[in-house]
Parts: C-alpha cells; sequence; structure tokens
C-alpha cells in the first residue's frame, strides 16, 4: 500500500502547468538499446538525431545517472525499482532457454499502474524471461506486448540464437507474427506505437495509457534502412557507421 502510494505521489507530480488537482497522466517510456553517452547529437554533433534532441531540448536532461551497463539488468531495475543484485538478475543478461526470469515475488511498475486505472501496453524487447507463461510481459503487467522476448536478433528476419540453430522470435502478444518478418524493427514498433495512441485516443481517451517502448535499436546485430547509412558516409568503420545509421532511425 505505502509502494502504491509513493507512486500516486510521483504520478502528481508530472502535472501540466496550471492544473489545479492531480490527474492522472499519460506515459510514453522510450528505452534505447545500448545507446552510449556519446551515440546521442546534444552530446555529440557527429551523431544525426534531430527527434531526440528536440524531446531533449524541450525537457529535462539527466547527466548525473547510473544505470546498468546490460540488457536483463537494466529491465529489472526498471520495471521492480529495485537493484538488480537484490533479485538475482546482477550476473549479466538471461540467456535463451535458461529456465528462470525475473523473479515473481515482485510487482512491477505496469501492475500497480493497471491497479490505478492504466491501459498499460508493452512495444519491443522483454528479455526477462520466457521458461513459463508467468514471466511473460502479458502475465507481468501489460495488456498487450507487441515484440520478442529473447535479448538479441535480427533486425529484418527476426532470427535469434546460434547461426547453426536459429529460431524465430517475434510475438504479438503470446502468438508467434510471422507478419513482422523482413520488416525493419525500429519501423514496426514506431508503427505500433502510433495505432496503440491512435486506438486508446479514440476508443479509452477517459483512461491513462503507459507505454513502454524497449526498442531493439542500438544493440547488435547492428542493421539499418540505407537511406540512414547514406548519412554517414565519412565514418570508415563500418560497425561504427551502422551504430550510428541505428541510433538515427531512432
Amino acid at each position: 500500500m505505502i509502494e502504491q502510494e509513493q507512486l500516486s505521489s510521483f504520478l502528481c507530480l508530472a502535472l501540466l502547468a496550471g492544473q489545479a488537482v492531480c490527474q492522472q497522466p499519460n506515459i510514453v517510456f522510450l528505452l534505447a538499446d545500448d545507446l552510449g553517452y556519446n551515440d546521442i547529437g546534444y552530446h555529440n554533433p557527429a551523431i544525426i538525431t534531430p527527434n531526440i534532441d528536440l524531446m531533449a531540448s524541450q525537457g529535462v536532461i539527466l547527466e548525473q545517472s547510473y544505470v546498468q551497463p546490460v540488457c536483463s539488468p537494466t529491465r529489472s531495475a526498471l520495471l521492480t525499482g529495485t537493484y538488480p543484485f537484490r533479485i538475482g538478475r546482477q550476473n549479466g543478461p538471461i540467456e535463451d532457454n535458461t529456465p528462470t526470469g525475473l523473479t515473481l515475488d515482485k510487482t512491477l511498475l505496469p501492475e500497480y499502474l493497471q491497479n490505478m486505472g492504466y491501459a498499460t501496453h508493452m512495444i519491443g524487447k522483454w528479455h526477462l524471461g520466457f521458461c513459463k507463461p508467468e514471466y511473460l510481459p502479458t502475465n507481468r503487467g501489460f495488456d498487450s506486448h507487441y515484440g520478442y522476448w529473447g535479448g538479441g536478433e535480427d533486425y529484418y528476419t527476426k532470427m535469434a540464437g546460434p547461426p547453426s540453430n536459429p529460431g524465430y522470435d517475434f510475438y504479438d502478444g503470446e502468438e508467434v507474427d510471422l507478419s513482422a518478418d523482413g520488416v525493419y524493427s525500429t519501423d514496426l514498433y514506431t508503427a505500433r506505437a502510433n495505432t496503440i495512441i491512435q486506438n486508446h485516443a479514440g476508443e479509452s481517451a477517459e483512461k491513462p495509457l503507459f507505454l513502454y517502448m524497449a526498442y531493439q535499436a542500438t544493440h547488435t546485430p547492428l542493421a539499418a534502412p540505407q537511406r540512414f547509412q547514406d548519412m554517414y558516409p565519412d565514418i570508415a568503420d563500418s560497425d561504427r557507421m551502422m551504430f550510428s545509421a541505428a541510433a538515427s532511425a531512432l
């Protein structure tokens, strides 16, 4: 109860200027994967990220934040509000086919928000375990999930795992979605986000919205459409060029 009251107090801080009463704000949380301090336009003019730069210029930039350096610990901390070492998630990413996941003993952020009347949706990378249905995002507080369960995959084919034994990893809810094959993931996720927001505004505007967008970019294996690669003709290192292109695609 105390934790939920604290969360409610936090949400009240997001009031629009001039509002006299506390209302529940819509929340869209964008998470980039493996994007470094110097991989963003407002820190490094060599990287072309105008949309992110615009959000930063109109918001608040936190320059003294400390986060986990890899996938599963980052997501564990974000969704539980707990240091990963307290819940056994400090040792790095959860590997494919590992019989574990984010502890079921913790109530997650989307579950709290659901209890407060929010519609909750997730897009993108889960990477918190899928060995049992109980660990899946749609059983951890999200009304819907569109994306993949593991830690890394091809941006286009959605194939994951070792080259000798790859598997397709892309789901709409808990159903395999083969229609995603061949479409660049960043474009897929952005299109689905637009659909969720538009549908929510048209059908459920009376409810607050929480949309957690865990983009694949800029995680390996790196890829980006040619139009973004063409933005970096002077970068000789092919990996750095493709990383920069994937950051621009965000």
